[in-house]
């Protein structure tokens, strides 16, 4: 890596980070710290307007590591910069969870087709579960 510094701290603050989420405190408060704890060489911070998050947001990066907070208040921003950029290891209660559905298990995921019945086109081929050579339980 050939930057200046050897952390990049990007923070969002556009439009639902910003104005309704209040995260220009957040970054406020990101300066402040660096001060605090004697970290104004070293790491850069960077307004940054959207991360496409918005529902997650105030949303922070920080680079080279890729790790992304998520839901970020001014009072999460000491630990932050204490125990990751400090110290390296990222702040497990504060990182990205997407929103999703659960995983769909092997059974739900592969169609079945009983015995006897052709598959549709391009669809699984019937299974030999008896080893006679022949679809089905025959």
């Amino acid at each position: 890596m050939n930057l200046p510094y050897r952390k990049h701290v990007l923070i969002c603050i556009g439009p639902r980070c910003g104005n309704e989420r209040n995260s220009n405190r957040v970054r406020q408060e990101f300066r402040k710290e660096f001060v605090r704890q004697n970290m104004m060489t070293g790491i850069k911070e960077t307004p940054c307007v959207c991360f496409g998050l918005c529902s997650y947001g105030p949303n922070v990066i920080v680079y080279p590591d890729g790790v992304v907070y998520s839901g970020v208040r001014p009072q999460d921003v000491a630990q932050i910069v204490r125990d990751h950029l400090g110290s390296g290891r990222p702040v497990e209660r504060l990182l990205f969870k997407k929103k999703e559905e659960p995983p769909q298990t092997c059974a739900e995921a592969i169609p079945s087709v009983p015995d006897g019945v052709a598959p549709p086109a391009g669809g699984p081929a019937p299974v030999d579960s008896d080893g006679d050579g022949q679809s089905g339980d025959s």
